[in-house]
């Protein structure tokens, strides 16, 4: 980077965080730490974008507002600004009861006990894609192993049909292109919507023991629970069960392909690839933010937020807290504390897919130790998708020949 690049990434930094606005397009992700580390440094601050938003950067202030749902709701929806038209994710946009309630329908795929059952085939999903790309001696690990492996443990999870899941991802891109910058829901909602439609039809027609079918058995006063409740349920499975699981696979492995000394030693001590997975978490948040809306007048450091403001919780700022984590900007398996990251929230909306996300992520790494040991062989371009997914748009490595290793 030439000095006057330098300079003019300097001047557009300073303004985004004075100004943030996570659509500007000079925030990028190569820009985005360099931004959230000010607003970290200047503490809670203000923006005018969309008419205004508060932002909590800080470790122990993201975290007490992810603790604290009756000061912080999310009955307003977390996505914003969001579409016209655009439904209620299940169950991130609700408080309680409503949330407690549908947290409890959409409990049973992902309990510690359904996950572990599910593990043998987990590795065997993982060992079917990796071992023909390392037997090549290369390959895109993004379009050959992150992607289709998250979309397909969604299929297997929730039992999603083969028709729907091949439609999933193309899907979710186009909703994290209009959601938040269109004024309408009808450049992706409408499509969305279908394939749950076509769904809940599917396993009403003939059930088949999954997930979808039993939630589409399920009663509330002895009635049938409404078909758009039933697509706020399925949409928030089919989302967020592929997309930040994708996104920190590719983050692994793109860790993991830059130093090889460090797949060596996976291999030597297994138990510390559980510890890998979660620094790389805290280290590179899949999902940069959330919003809440408080419910009354809050004080935070100091600085009064009011009643009816809209809150940026930036967790990508918060698990780089050097009062939570020294040297944050270094990758440190070893620091011990990387599991308290806010990459799977905290509180009433902690991820609900917690176990399953962690069952992929040693599935993975459990089968790249087996492998001989790999280097990136290409650059990877980041971007962001609704301006708070960080995407690999590929992510070329080549395996090394045995004598290599």
């Amino acid at each position: 980077m030439d000095a006057g690049t330098t300079m003019e990434a300097d001047v557009a930094t300073d303004r985004l965080v004075t100004a943030f606005d996570h659509h500007d397009p000079e925030y990028t992700p190569y820009t985005a730490q360099r931004v959230n580390s000010g607003i970290r440094d200047r503490g809670v601050t203000y923006s005018p974008a969309y008419g205004g938003v508060w932002i909590l950067s800080r470790y122990a202030d993201v975290r007490a507002a992810l603790t604290d749902w009756q000061t912080y709701s999310s009955a307003r929806g977390v996505h914003f600004p969001r579409a016209e038209g655009m439904p209620m994710f299940s169950p991130i946009d609700f408080d309680p009861p409503q949330q407690r309630e549908i947290r409890d329908r959409m409990a049973a795929p992902v309990t510690r006990e359904t996950i572990a059952d599910l593990e043998p085939r987990l590795r065997e999903m993982a060992h079917r894609l990796l071992a023909p790309v390392a037997g090549r001696g290369h390959g895109d690990l993004m379009a050959e192993l992150a992607e289709p492996f998250a979309i397909e443990v969604l299929s297997v999870a929730f039992g999603l049909s083969d028709a729907c899941r091949s439609r999933v991802r193309a899907a979710t891109k186009t909703m994290w292109t209009y959601i938040s910058t269109d004024k309408d829901a009808s450049k992706f909602w409408p499509a969305f919507h279908d394939i749950l439609a076509e769904e809940i039809e599917r396993v009403r027609r003939e059930p088949d023991g999954g997930y979808i079918a039993k939630l589409a058995a399920m009663e509330r006063d002895g009635k049938p629970l409404p078909d758009e409740e039933l697509y706020s349920i399925i949409v928030s499975f089919c989302v967020a069960g592929h997309d930040n699981t994708m996104n920190s696979i590719t983050r692994l492995v793109h860790t993991l392909g830059q130093d090889p000394g460090l797949q060596l030693r996976l291999r030597r001590e297994p138990e510390l690839r559980a510890a890998v997975a979660e620094e790389a978490l805290r280290r590179w948040c899949p999902t940069d933010r959330f919003t809440r809306v408080t419910t009354r007048e809050v004080t935070v450091a100091d600085t009064v937020i009011p009643a009816g403001a809209r809150v940026v919780l930036l967790f990508d700022a918060a698990n780089r807290d050097p009062e939570k984590f020294p040297d944050p900007d270094a990758f440190d398996p070893d620091r011990g504390n990387s599991h308290h990251h806010l990459s799977f929230g905290h509180g009433i909306h902690h991820c609900m897919g917690v176990h399953l996300a962690r069952a992929e992520f040693a599935a993975v790494l459990d089968e790249l130790a087996e492998l001989p040991v790999f280097d990136l062989a290409g650059p990877s371009e980041l971007h962001f998708e609704n301006g708070r997914h960080i995407m690999y748009d590929r992510l070329p490595v080549r395996f090394r020949a045995e004598e290599e290793r």
